[in-house]
């Protein structure tokens, strides 16, 4: 039972949300949906899910958040902070820390489907399960 003046939970069907081409500088053929963020009454956490076709690639960049990266479907090469490379296969998970510059690009010939969640400003991402 849910406690008189508390907000019930929040359904958002992934097929709902619309996919955008992301047209940022460096991305190539990615289209992203977020899944859950402050539009969504999500505050401290975005979830986005992209898509990344045959030649895609994210740039290297680093971001003030900590990032908790799920491989849905396919394989992609991801590079780590110190510049070595891994071959991420389905189910693979990758934390990256705030301020480490990462990259990660799809090889294959088929579309790659990874979850990426990020926590909102300082807060990190062990903090919002407390």
């Amino acid at each position: 039972m849910v406690p008189e003046g508390s907000v019930m939970a929040k359904v958002i069907l992934a097929k709902s949300v619309r996919a955008k081409r992301e047209t940022d500088a460096g991305y190539r053929n990615i289209t992203s949906r977020i899944l859950a963020g402050p539009a969504q009454g999500c505050n401290n956490a975005t979830v986005r899910v992209l898509t990344i076709r045959p030649e895609g690639r994210v740039p290297r960049r680093e971001y003030d958040s900590q990032r908790i990266m799920t491989l849905l479907r396919g394989e992609l090469m991801f590079m780590d902070g110190d510049g070595s490379t891994h071959m991420l296969g389905e189910g693979d998970t990758v934390i990256v820390h705030p301020h480490e510059r990462h990259h990660f690009q799809n090889d294959s010939s088929s579309n790659v489907r990874i979850m990426i969640i990020e926590s909102r400003g300082r807060t990190p991402l062990a903090a919002l399960t407390k």
